[in-house]
């Protein structure tokens, strides 16, 4: 991907997602990355297939991802 190509092995994205009644995440918006754009594409498709425990009703949450290679 993009981070290879770029030599760039960490970085930290925030995300906003919403999570809906049933679990599932309908929406998963970038608030902030560092750096810019490199993790946005990986940190969208992740989140979207998260599951979380059905709740009462829709929610959205901030979420903070770390990424790293520890090559």
């Amino acid at each position: 991907g993009e981070a290879v190509r770029k030599n760039i092995s960490s970085g930290e994205v925030k995300a906003k997602l919403t999570i809906e009644a049933d679990g599932k995440v309908s929406n998963v918006e970038i608030l902030d990355a560092n750096p810019k754009r490199i993790f946005d594409r990986a940190t969208i498709d992740a989140l979207s297939q998260w599951r979380f425990e059905p709740g009462a009703g829709q929610q959205t949450v901030e979420i903070k991802l770390v990424f790293r290679n520890d090559e």
